[in-house]
């Protein structure tokens, strides 16, 4: 076994990893909340929100942690005919795609989605505004039910609409868990790692990705030894740890703001809210390095095999750099536990 062989191997498997990433189009009429939709599915405010109207002219390009959301301008308009779009807008590149709208479904989304179910591609319909549909002496039930069956007549084949509401949050958990289900294994981690929790299952799985993460980043800052540790016989990159460290806090949507906010609401989350501030620095994660240095440290290296290879699993930086992260990454996971069923319970 050589260090050298899978130091390289993981520096590539690491470059690959940040370099991929998941790409999800939305495209739909003018107004239909799709930028609104991208804010509440990664939890931040990474779209500018128009108010009548749907502000984007061309395809607007979100990119958070591991995800590619782009809001595509109208198809088959006279500035993107039919003919240019999927080229143009490079149509063929993307995961999954969301066809979005908030009243009666339109012919141009139907050409487009034609042609995305004409190339094999998985598409799913998002009736938005859901908090708007009303119609005198209908239930709500029935008018969902009609909202179907055009969209039914419409495309020819009958497809599931999942409804939603960006003021209420409804039906954005289970948007969120029909994107998962239908993208591969790869994209499910990265959209479990980025996606924004609504159910503490979601918040399990956000944990397992981020698991995956700690090992190939810790086992690269180990390998690039730039750091030396104040007190301890061993460099460690500590740039890529704060990489991660600040990952793992932007998985979680942990910002030091919420963190206050919701501190003073739960006071059972001041231990994991000073770690999680006070280990987010370098300073910081130098200082959780030269814990886990002065402890001894067991693993098992034939778990870590897969993620990082046997001659850096078995290092001594190794053991030490993964402790830390995971420890940070538990200490996120927690504060994000105690967040969400405090949300949940309202």
């Amino acid at each position: 076994m050589s260090i050298y062989k899978d130091a390289e191997e993981l520096r590539e498997k690491l470059k690959k990893e940040q370099g991929e990433k998941l790409k999800v189009a939305l495209f739909g009429q003018p107004g239909a909340g799709k930028s609104s939709l991208i804010n509440k599915l990664i939890g931040g405010n990474a779209v500018t929100v128009g108010v009548s109207t749907d502000k984007t002219i061309e395809a607007e390009v979100v990119e958070w942690e591991d995800l590619l959301l782009v809001d595509l301008p109208g198809y088959g308009t006279t500035r993107f005919p039919e003919n240019k779009y999927f080229d143009e807008f490079k149509i063929e590149s993307f995961d999954i795609y969301l066809c979005v709208f908030s009243g009666k479904f339109h012919g141009a989304d139907t050409r487009f989605f034609k042609e995305l179910r004409s190339k094999g591609k998985v598409c799913l319909f998002v009736r938005n505004y859901h908090d708007t549909i009303w119609e005198d002496g209908k239930e709500i039930e029935e008018l969902e039910q009609d909202i179907k069956l055009d969209v039914e007549k419409q495309v020819e084949s009958k497809e599931n609409v999942i409804f939603t509401s960006c003021r209420s949050n409804h039906g954005i958990k289970e948007l969120s868990e029909s994107i998962y289900t239908n993208i591969d294994a790869a994209n499910k981690v990265k959209w479990a790692r980025a996606a924004k929790a609504y159910s503490i299952e979601f918040l399990e799985e956000k944990k397992k990705s981020c698991e995956t993460y700690v090992y190939t980043a810790s086992g690269a800052a180990a390998v690039n030894g730039i750091n030396p540790i104040p007190g301890v016989d061993i460099g460690i990159d500590v740039s890529i740890l704060l990489g991660l460290f600040t990952s793992i806090r932007n998985s979680y949507g942990l910002t030091d703001e919420k963190l206050k906010s919701k501190e003073a609401l739960i006071p059972t989350l001041a231990p994991m809210v000073n770690n999680i501030i006070k280990y987010g620095s370098k300073e910081g994660i130098i200082y959780l390095l030269k814990t886990f240095a002065g402890r001894e440290i067991v693993k098992s290296v034939s778990k870590y095999i897969p993620f990082v290879g046997q001659a850096i699993a078995a290092s001594i930086g190794y053991g030490i750099t993964c402790s830390a992260g995971m420890s940070y990454l538990d200490d996120c996971h927690k504060a994000a536990k105690l967040i969400l069923d405090n949300e949940l319970s309202k």
